[in-house]
């Protein structure tokens, strides 16, 4: 239960992240994205398969471009889809690397 609540939360701060107005804090670039998606797959992760957890973060990634599309101060961006999907690929080697450490 821990786990997934604080992947919803993790899911807030991304929505919030993408879609404040850059005056107010809104950033983009590869890194935010690198970081926001790759913990979203550990998160995830932890309490379902990996790669359901990979497939749902790039899809929530593709979400929140197209929310940025019908909001106008934000741009929705194919790149970004990019970096998402490289993104969740770090997530799931991180999330292996970790439980190859534990056995």
């Amino acid at each position: 239960m821990r786990w997934r609540l604080l992947t919803a939360a993790w899911m807030l701060a991304i929505l919030v992240g993408s879609l404040l107005p850059p005056g107010l804090g809104g950033r983009g670039g590869p890194g935010w994205h690198l970081l926001g998606y790759a913990v979203l797959v550990v998160l995830m992760a932890t309490w379902q398969p990996p790669l359901a957890s990979a497939s749902l973060a790039w899809a929530y990634g593709a979400l929140m471009e197209g929310l940025q599309w019908l909001v106008r101060y934000r741009d929705a961006q194919v790149e970004d889809l990019v970096a998402n999907a490289a993104a969740v690929a770090v997530g799931l080697l991180i999330w292996a690397v970790v439980m190859r450490r534990r056995r």
